[in-house]
């Protein structure tokens, strides 16, 4: 069987498109991985960063009265900065797994 011109170049064009779609799902699923290594390094990054903002701490001045346990110690700010990140990584996390796993 033999096929026409325009045959020919409608199957190019159909595999070029197949093709195209192979590569644009790898580059987003390098990209994917890709920012979920970089938020695993920023938490174990901030892992070793946040004991030395936490002892580092200035402890409140006062006469000796505290309206909280963790203010005791100076530590608020080290457990401001945790809530803080841990709220930026859960948001990060939860974009990604709606556009990884949304009906299109």
């Amino acid at each position: 069987m033999r096929r026409n011109s325009q045959e020919i170049a409608d199957e190019i064009l159909r595999r070029v498109e197949i093709a195209n779609k192979k590569e644009a799902a790898k580059k987003k699923k390098i990209y994917s991985v890709l920012a979920m290594a970089v938020c695993l390094a920023l938490v174990i990054g901030l892992s070793f960063v946040i004991p030395v903002l936490i002892t580092d701490s200035v402890t409140p001045d006062a006469n000796g009265t505290y309206s909280a346990a963790m203010f005791a110690d100076g530590r608020l700010g080290g457990y401001a900065i945790i809530g803080v990140i841990g709220f930026a990584l859960g948001v990060a996390v939860t974009i990604f797994c709606y556009r990884k796993f949304r009906k299109e």
